[in-house]
């Protein structure tokens, strides 16, 4: 009787046993965890820190445009925005390249912006009969911005800024005419300027 029962409990110990291993062996599917998000998110974040890495090395490399270049012509007349063909055209085959080039790279939400100067010879802002530097400032980066078009950049990519004499040149007096610019920089159509309004239509 004993060993009847001894023999059951082996037999069932062993049972036991081989299901145990069976489970054991048994390969287990890999759990896996959705990432999608994370990985959409440092896809964008590295294609952000990339558009500001170049956009900054253009927006350097743009520090030293201007037009007038300040050499060939010193600066606009005064109370003028005279963009003279011949001389703008030359200034175009120095500049205008790398203008498209930039704005090629860039995706289409990044504008070129046109900021028109003034010397500080008048108000800022319209006075009696006295138009403004904000006025000068804005024909002449429209006028530019009009040249820049006619190069073959896209008028929907540029946009007009008016900073009247708020940015004279370092080491010049803030009447003298190499004041009279337009400068550029490229930014975020979001962070652009709005589009300015003027009365009357640029000088040439």
């Amino acid at each position: 009787m004993n060993f009847k029962k001894i023999l059951n409990l082996l037999i069932v110990a062993i049972l036991s046993l081989s299901v145990v291993l069976c489970a054991s062996n048994t390969p287990k599917e890999p759990e896996t965890t959705e990432e999608p998000a994370t990985e959409e998110t440092e896809d964008t974040s590295t294609s952000r820190s990339f558009d500001m890495n170049l956009l900054d090395e253009i927006n350097v490399t743009l520090k030293e445009y201007r037009y007038p270049d300040g050499v060939r012509k010193k600066g606009f007349g005064y109370k003028k925005a005279d963009v003279n063909k011949e001389d703008f055209t030359l200034w175009a085959k120095e500049n205008v390249n790398f203008i498209k080039e930039a704005l090629d790279k860039l995706p289409a939400d990044y504008k070129l912006v046109a900021r028109g100067h003034a010397d500080a010879s008048g108000p800022e802002e319209a006075e009696g009969e006295k138009k403004g530097n904000i006025y000068y400032s804005t024909i002449r980066a429209e006028a530019v911005k009009e040249a820049l078009v006619k190069q073959g950049l896209p008028a929907e990519r540029i946009v007009t800024e008016a900073l009247g004499s708020t940015e004279a040149v370092q080491g010049f007096d803030d009447t003298d005419e190499i004041n009279r610019r337009v400068t550029f920089q490229v930014t975020k159509s979001e962070e652009a300027p709005a589009e300015p309004s003027t009365e009357e239509t640029p000088v040439e």
